[in-house]
């Protein structure tokens, strides 16, 4: 699957209008951020979902229109603060922004792109928050748990202690990823 150039356009629009109303996105972030932003996939293999330019801010947009639906499901008692859920689905990819390089495309392996070897090893979710923090974006603790914890496997501490908005963030995260992928086919 590849986006539309029009489709780019318009998520970068949506995406940019939506963090800059709520207060998260400043111009120093958004320059930092920039055209590598816009450009990079979700993954780097067809096998995986949005394995394609622009595919992760269409996957971050994905990610939190499903978990505003799920959050709006749930009685008011329950819900989390709409800004704070919106604001982690939006930033919790982030240190995808540099981390995949394009590679000749071999359709047998569904392979298209490599990892950047520039960039210094560590968790997606580390990634993003030390781009969040370098740019002077504020997180309350529990953001700050949802968006470090997101990416964390075999953690029993992160898995049973989550907050609300981690699991609503990984609930968006994991049906985004089937409608990704269903669409893909």
């Amino acid at each position: 699957m590849v986006l539309e150039q029009d489709k780019i356009v318009a998520n970068t629009k949506k995406y940019f209008a939506t963090a800059t109303k709520l207060g998260f996105m400043n111009d120093e972030f958004m320059s930092f951020l920039g055209e590598d932003f816009i450009k990079a996939p979700a993954s780097t293999s067809t096998r995986y979902n949005n394995a394609f330019e622009g595919g992760l801010i269409d996957h971050l947009l994905n990610v939190t229109k499903y978990a505003v639906l799920i959050n709006d499901s749930l009685p008011v008692d329950e819900q989390v603060d709409k800004n704070s859920l919106v604001k982690v689905c939006l930033l919790h990819q982030i240190g995808k922004a540099f981390l995949f390089s394009p590679i000749t495309w071999k359709s047998n392996t569904g392979v298209k792109y490599d990892f950047n070897e520039d960039t210094i090893s560590m968790r997606v979710s580390e990634r993003s928050i030390n781009y969040i923090f370098k740019h002077g974006i504020t997180l309350t603790d529990e953001e700050y748990a949802a968006i470090l914890n997101f990416d964390k496997v075999d953690d029993k501490m992160a898995e049973h202690h989550n907050t609300m908005l981690g699991d609503l963030l990984k609930m968006g995260s994991i049906l985004a990823i089937k409608h990704e992928k269903k669409i893909a086919k």
